[in-house]
């Protein structure tokens, strides 16, 4: 039984060296340069340094990221491509 607490998505990022995401249904590729999950709000990549994954709970949903996180961004659900905004990030998109 799914209740509206378990599909909440939130994230907290602390001092761009630690990013802790819920919400996350399955950790789809990582490498220590990026994240890609899937969320309930659509696919989501953290993109930075050394980057590795703290821990990820497939029953809970939490994803604990650490590193030099540079950004955070989430994709459409339909066409896989990153939409125009972004909820953090230092770079600029092309």
């Amino acid at each position: 039984m799914n209740t509206e607490s378990e599909k909440e998505h939130r994230a907290t990022l602390i001092s761009r060296e630690y990013l802790d995401v819920t919400g996350i249904e399955k950790v789809e590729s990582f490498t220590d340069s990026s994240v890609v999950a899937a969320s309930s709000l659509g696919t989501l990549s953290i993109e930075g340094e050394e980057i590795r994954i703290d821990s990820f709970s497939s029953e809970t949903g939490r994803l604990v990221v650490r590193g030099k996180i540079d950004g955070f961004f989430y994709y459409g659900d339909s066409d896989g491509k990153r939409k125009r905004g972004r909820l953090f990030g230092g770079r600029a998109e092309s």
